[in-house]
């Protein structure tokens, strides 16, 4: 046998390998897609969740099931933060739920009548009367940067790390400055911009109460730190 009779011997195994492969792996994910599929979908329930788009996953193939077909779940339930998914072979669906956090209590009142809402981490806004337990913040004049509820994500986030009680503070926005009240110190925040550098530098004052008066958040001139200028009583 020749060089070339030797390569289409080669090639005519490697092809009938592949296709033999090929098939089984057919046969095995049609056998899967038949014989696993969903049965029970168990979940922590939460609150007043609508849950009817992850009882739909019933007889839906395991194999088949993925982050897309969750995205019907999260526009359902805005205030979700995240959904974790365990596969339990052959039929169970296993889903850990997580509500986002709240993080503020806003009163807008550039418009009548004042708008009022929960701010929660992932940005979902709800419509309420009540802030209990929250940082308040008081819109008074506007306009607002784009992202300024994101900056108050963070800033909340940041002072999280310290010993705080955020539902202490009191925080409005006159239009040109951020301010903050906690107990008897102000600080003044400045912009509404960089609200975690600013926090990390509030938080400090805050939780130590070494001056009980006025501080205001200020760059140094190469706007690469932030101090705090304190006027103490």
């Amino acid at each position: 046998m020749d060089y070339g009779e030797i390569e289409k011997q080669t090639f005519k195994t490697y092809l009938t390998f592949s296709t033999a492969l090929l098939a089984l792996i057919v046969i095995f994910f049609t056998i899967s897609s038949t014989g696993y599929r969903v049965t029970n979908v168990i979940y922590n329930e939460l609150g007043m969740l609508n849950y009817s788009s992850l009882e739909s996953l019933k007889g839906v193939s395991i194999w088949l099931i993925d982050d897309t077909y969750f995205e019907i779940f999260y526009e359902d339930n805005p205030t979700v933060e995240k959904i974790t998914v365990k596969k339990e072979l052959p039929n169970t669906l296993l889903v850990t739920i997580k509500i986002s956090e709240k993080i503020a209590y806003i009163e807008d009142s550039r418009q009548k009548p004042t708008k009022k809402f929960v701010l929660f981490k992932n940005l979902y806004a709800s419509k309420v009367e009540d802030g209990e337990g929250l940082m308040q913040v008081v819109i008074s004049n506007g306009p607002i940067k784009e992202g300024f509820r994101e900056e108050l994500v963070t800033f909340v986030m940041t002072l999280k790390k310290y010993n705080i009680d955020t539902s202490k503070i009191f925080m409005e926005y006159d239009g040109a400055s951020l301010s903050v009240t906690y107990y008897d110190i102000l600080v003044n925040l400045g912009d509404t911009s960089d609200l975690a550098r600013k926090a990390a530098v509030a938080g400090y004052y805050l939780e130590e109460g070494v001056c009980k008066g006025e501080i205001r958040i200020v760059y140094s001139e190469n706007n690469e730190e932030i101090t705090a200028i304190t006027k103490c009583s």
